[in-house]
């Protein structure tokens, strides 16, 4: 899909809201996408949500390893985000949250856009 167009912006934050029927590797993609179009187009902090995204199960261990990499690489240093997903979604230790720390994303995972874009107003 590789669009250009900037993302839609809300106080300053760039956001990103994923819908349909997807399999995992097609959600990464559209994420990697829209995090590469925030850092072309010099937004810092991004929202991703992902919450009307179907069609695929909680990411192993090992996807979400993956899916961290290609996003800290999309994000080049620049871009810091948050991402909003259903409760099963998100790993009791915020594995994703850790590793994508050890590539050089600053994110976290929520449950809700209004915690997510309060952690990112919280950004210098």
């Amino acid at each position: 899909m590789n669009d250009s167009t900037p993302l839609p912006v809300t106080d300053d934050i760039a956001v990103f809201r994923l819908s349909g029927d997807f399999r995992f590797g097609q959600v990464v993609d559209r994420v990697a996408e829209a995090v590469e179009r925030a850092a072309a187009s010099g937004q810092t902090r991004l929202l991703i949500d992902i919450t009307d995204a179907t069609g695929f199960a909680p990411p192993s261990l090992a996807d979400r390893h993956a899916m961290v990499r290609r996003l800290a690489e999309a994000a080049r240093g620049f871009v810091r985000g948050a991402m909003v997903v259903r409760p099963a979604f998100i790993d009791p230790q915020k594995f994703g949250v850790v590793a994508a720390a050890n590539f050089g994303l600053v994110s976290n995972v929520f449950q809700r856009e209004d915690e997510a874009m309060a952690w990112l107003r919280s950004l210098p």
